[in-house]
């Protein structure tokens, strides 16, 4: 297209444009269905951007505006490079999912057994039973190998959970470093991390994991008094003491960690008071809403809010918003056709070697289920054969701005189709990019000139 016959041509906003006014200066601009097309604007891009209606062409709308029509063209095409606008009717981008992986992602249940006794875990057969056995590890590592070479896949990750996985440290240090060496030789990247409680740590635990880049999921409830009346010990004693020590342990050795807290009734007041200690941490943390039980609504929004304005102010600072804090399984930035590897590139496998869609139905032998010890299908055909909740999405969810950021929540526990905290992901969707732009500011404020 010519300079003239663009000149000529009819801009207009995507369909899912979120555009915001931050001040009297600043604003910003994303397409909520283009991958990483956040900007930051200065107040004259937002009068342009606001300005597009998709009727008036680049030269009428330049001269309303008062700018020269090469300007705007320049502007606009710079856009249209993460689709924040696009020209006469094309069509804009949604994220496609794939035809087939070539990463898959497990959910291993290394054990039943475990050494705290908190009320509301969701393993219903906790205690029932040991670690995953020699035979099961051995035909897991078999199953990655065929599965590379059948299927053409190029990296797997196992998060290895339970029970408590440290308690079998010993059996899974010899299995990674097995893994690695056996998928490497094909050609396959392996990752493993550690999703635990983390009240179980030794020089050996933090060495290895070191050594093989192994990274880890921390439980946390709050700080001491909300954590340990929900994660104690069978004695009674609680945990946080010993878990806050051994943060910092990892920490220290440069070992990857990361915080997760499931937001209840019981422990959402104190979010402001964990954020702080979050923030000082200095580490990647997640705050998910509980599933499966209903929570109070307007503390939930209150005590939200007030952490995200402790965010808001260690931005100031210099704290790492973007690349420290989730919400949920919202992807504001990378977006994503479905919430989790569920149902197209991963699964659970239970401690017997079953495989599940998801490691909620573990003990649930009303969900169907494989088995790895099935010699006629790898792991990418248990996935293809198994259950499909992932594309089971409301109209609403469908039409909805914000699809490719919430894609509807955990596909085990949507209700009539999307995630019952629906309204609160409108709410707080925009609060998350505004904390993104101030960041984006604040490095533009420090920047060396």
């Amino acid at each position: 297209m010519n300079v003239t016959a663009l000149m000529r041509s009819v801009p207009h906003r995507a369909p899912d444009l979120l555009l915001t006014a931050l001040d009297e200066n600043h604003a910003y601009a994303v397409n909520c269905s283009f991958p990483n097309s956040f900007r930051l604007l200065n107040r004259r891009q937002y009068e342009i951007l606001s300005a597009i209606d998709g009727i008036n062409d680049i030269e009428t709308l330049a001269r309303k505006l008062e700018i020269t029509p090469v300007t705007l063209e320049a502007f606009l095409l710079m856009l249209q490079k993460t689709e924040l606008v696009g020209f006469d009717r094309c069509r804009f981008s949604q994220p496609v999912k794939p035809v087939s992986p070539d990463t898959l992602n497990f959910w291993i249940h290394t054990t039943n057994s475990c050494n705290l006794g908190c009320s509301y875990c969701y393993i219903s057969t906790l205690n029932t039973g040991k670690g995953m056995s020699d035979a099961v590890r051995k035909q897991l590592l078999f199953k990655l190998t065929e599965t590379v070479r059948k299927d053409g896949i190029r990296q797997i990750r196992l998060r290895l959970a339970g029970g408590e996985p440290l308690g079998q440290f010993g059996a899974w240090k010899l299995f990674i470093a097995e893994a690695r060496s056996a998928l490497t030789d094909i050609g396959c990247k392996f990752e493993a991390g550690f999703v635990t409680n983390l009240t179980l740590l030794n020089d050996e635990i933090i060495d290895f994991s070191k050594a093989y880049g192994i990274g880890f999921g921390v439980s946390l409830d709050g700080l001491e008094a909300t954590h340990d009346a929900t994660r104690s010990f069978r004695s009674g004693c609680g945990s946080f003491g010993i878990v806050d020590t051994n943060l910092r342990k990892l920490i220290a050795a440069g070992v990857p960690v990361s915080v997760n807290t499931v937001v209840t009734n019981l422990n959402l007041t104190g979010l402001p008071d964990l954020t702080c200690y979050l923030v000082a941490l200095n580490i990647p943390f997640r705050y998910s809403i509980v599933k499966g039980e209903k929570i109070h609504a307007e503390l939930l929004d209150e005590y939200l809010t007030a952490s995200f304005a402790i965010m808001g102010e260690a931005i100031k600072r210099g704290w790492q918003f973007s690349k420290r804090f989730q919400f949920c399984d919202l992807k504001p930035n990378e977006l994503g056709f479905q919430t989790c590897a569920s149902g197209f590139s991963g699964g659970a496998i239970y401690v017997d070697g079953t495989f599940k869609y998801c490691h909620v139905q573990f003990g649930d032998d009303s969900a169907s289920g494989k088995s790895i010890f099935n010699e006629e299908l790898s792991l990418v055909d248990m996935i293809a054969v198994g259950e499909h909740h992932e594309d089971k999405k409301s109209d609403d969810c469908k039409k909805c701005k914000y699809r490719s950021i919430c894609t509807s929540g955990c596909p085990v526990y949507r209700v009539d189709g999307k995630d019952s905290q629906c309204s609160l992901y409108h709410h707080f969707i925009p609060k998350y990019f505004e904390l993104q732009a101030m960041e984006r500011l604040n490095l533009l404020h420090t920047r060396p000139q």
